[in-house]
């Protein structure tokens, strides 16, 4: 066995030999690949190709006049993922001490006055400072194979040619020319291949940034508040916000967008100080999830008094007198004091300072670079990307385990031949989590995405839900049972989605995510033991519903021989029913896709549940013409009428 071990591992270094790909050519080129950007996608990238024995140039920007330390990690480890959830903790332990009755209330101050929001800043620098430590530039700078080049200026001269303003150099191994070249303001290297990782930033609209800085309104995103230093100490007002007295009013703060980064500053900012007012202004609020997910965001978020604004935008701000006003889509004003953008992402600013265009590469500001298939430009062989400035991956898979997931393929498509390439470079199942208390996960197709593909009867779903059941019970003292699990699966069984909402969503959706990369079915997760009373029995619950769903299930419950007899009945079964045809299914899933409110109530069905109960229909038909109805709510039933009446013919 060690012999086969030796002769693969042999075949493996003589296939990303840098001399049988051309690369290392004496003095033609310093190095074999470059990767720009050390964030998740940038490491992995760059670790993965200094294992092969290329010689690696890891590159970052990093502005010494502005910062004197050196740190690794992009976004995730500086200014989102870890700082945001280590506030999300903090957050976590004020709302159970403001729950607590009075009469055993303890004091909202810690120890030595600082208040709970400064304790969660606190906290949050303290991890940054201790992930950064097992991230340090000097560690990775260890591993073979490895160099480590910081900038403040990096842009391409032309395809193989990068260059450098004041560079600063970690573990000179192979890059002698640098050498007495450290002061210089400019440095060249060449190399056969890079690897673009510069990742995305936030996204603001331009005619809101420029409003916002002529009138002098504070407008921060997710970097100025998260970051725990640099373009962090911008925000620092934002953590000592304090009343100075009961009758002073509170500071209006708008978060302008609804997506998971929105949900999560909202609820975070909410629970740590009750001197602001948090109103969220979107679209929607988790838009591009389930209606029963964007429900439970809903009801999480109000409860925990933030005020909500659906189905406008903001456009810009202004400022009447003394106060700021932003002005949204539908003409209307709403005051404030503070506006935090949280409207999404883009990679464009990162990637215009890389000069691209002397490289020929394609790109633009919101796709990012484009790529194939295999995160190769389609411009430049010799350029490839990963993570999120990489056009191919899915604006909803752009997260940080699936950044790093990409990076490793993307140095397996610079160094491989085409026919040895995995085909999920690009994995197909990336788990979707809102880090709300309650979290809100989801991976795979959402019921609307089962619909269009299947028709509403060519597939089935099961929810199971927290209420009333033993868990939630258990921690009715901490916490409002807003938790479920729905699954949905084929007419075969096999699992093609799952939304959870739960205090351990993020873990119960990799159960979820193992069975759809194994191709499992509803019955393979139902004979299995789940822990009692787990957050994931619900889970189990779910399954037990669905396998047992049918004649068929129970068939399968008995033994081999009844078990193929299910078998043949499900596939019968599911060929028997056929499709519907495609105009239909995309009316369907339209439906489903939109929710409907109505008398300042969610109602939690979407549009095409509604449209099932005839009864109902009939009563909003006639709430239309209602002159007594507001217009608001008159628009609503009017988009939801005009929906109903564009059923397409069954034929």
């Amino acid at each position: 066995m060690r012999i086969i071990e030796g002769i693969l591992t042999f075949l493996l270094f003589a296939i990303t030999d840098t001399k049988a790909f051309g690369l290392g050519n004496g003095k033609k080129f310093d190095y074999d690949l470059v990767v720009i950007g050390a964030g998740a996608s940038g490491m992995f990238a760059a670790g993965t190709a200094s294992s092969f024995g290329c010689k690696t140039l890891l590159v970052d920007k990093h502005d010494l006049e502005s910062d004197s330390d050196f740190y690794i990690g992009g976004d995730c480890t500086n200014a989102a993922c870890v700082p945001s959830k280590a506030i999300r903790c903090a957050a976590k332990i004020a709302s159970i001490t403001n729950s607590i009755p009075e009469d055993v209330q303890t004091s909202t101050e810690t120890r030595g006055g600082i208040s709970l929001a400064q304790m969660a800043r606190q906290h949050s620098k303290e991890v940054v400072t201790t992930v950064r430590s097992r991230e340090s530039p000097e560690r990775v700078a260890s591993s073979p194979n490895l160099d480590i080049i910081y900038s403040p200026q990096i842009s391409f001269a032309n395809e193989h040619e990068l260059s450098f303003e004041n560079p600063f150099l970690f573990n000179s191994t192979f890059s002698d020319f640098l050498e007495g070249e450290k002061g210089t303001d400019c440095v060249k290297i060449r190399a056969k291949k890079f690897i673009i990782c510069t990742g995305a930033g936030p996204k603001v609209p331009p005619a809101l940034s420029k409003s916002a800085k002529k009138t002098g309104l504070h407008l921060l995103t997710y970097r100025t508040i998260f970051r725990p230093d640099g373009e962090g100490m911008e925000s620092d007002f934002l953590w000592n916000i304090k009343r100075k007295s009961s009758s002073e009013k509170k500071k209006r703060i708008v978060i302008a967008g609804g997506g998971a980064t929105a949900c999560e500053i909202a609820q975070s900012l909410a629970r740590l100080n009750k001197d602001i007012e948090i109103t969220m202004v979107a679209p929607s609020i988790l838009g591009s999830e389930d209606i029963a997910a964007r429900v439970a965001a809903r009801n999480i978020l109000q409860e925990d008094g933030i005020n909500i604004i659906t189905g406008k935008k903001v456009l810009k701000a202004s400022r009447m007198g003394q106060v700021y006003v932003l002005e949204l889509s539908d003409q209307s004003q709403i005051p404030l004091d503070i506006l935090i953008c949280a409207t999404g992402r883009e990679p464009g600013q990162s990637l215009e300072e890389l000069q691209l265009d002397n490289a020929g590469v394609e790109w633009t500001k919101e796709e990012g670079i484009i790529v194939d298939s295999n995160l190769k430009s389609i411009s430049r062989r010799n350029i490839f990307a990963a993570g999120d400035c990489a056009s191919a991956i899915p604006k909803s898979d752009r997260r940080a385990s699936h950044a790093g997931w990409t990076g490793y393929h993307a140095v397996q498509s610079a160094l491989f031949p085409r026919l040895l390439l995995p085909s999920d470079i690009i994995h197909p199942f990336v788990p979707r989590v809102t880090f709300l208390d309650p979290e809100i996960a989801s991976i795979g197709m959402t019921r609307s995405e089962c619909i269009r593909k299947y028709g509403t009867k060519g597939f089935k779903y099961a929810k199971a839900n927290e209420k009333e059941t033993d868990r939630a019970d258990i921690d009715s003292i901490e916490r409002s049972a807003h938790g479920f699990v729905e699954i949905r699966v084929s007419l075969t069984g096999r699992i093609l989605g799952a939304t959870v909402c739960s205090p351990a969503s993020s873990e119960i959706i990799n159960e979820i995510g193992v069975a759809l990369v194994n191709k499992l079915t509803i019955r393979d997760i139902a004979k299995s033991i789940h822990a009692y009373p787990s957050y994931g029995y619900l889970m189990h619950r779910a399954a037990l519903s669905l396998a047992m769903s049918d004649l068929w299930g129970v068939l399968d419950a008995f033994g081999p021989v009844l078990k193929i007899v299910g078998k043949v009945g499900r596939t019968i079964q599911g060929n028997l029913r056929g499709k519907k045809p495609l105009q239909l299914r995309k009316w369907q899933a339209k439906g489903e896709d939109n929710e409907l409110q109505w008398e300042r109530k969610v109602i939690s069905v979407s549009y095409l549940d509604a449209s099932k109960d005839r009864d109902f229909c009939e009563v909003v038909r006639r709430h239309t013409s209602d002159d007594n109805i507001g217009t608001k709510e008159k628009e609503m039933l009017n988009r939801f009428i005009k929906w109903l009446d564009s059923k397409p013919s069954r034929s």
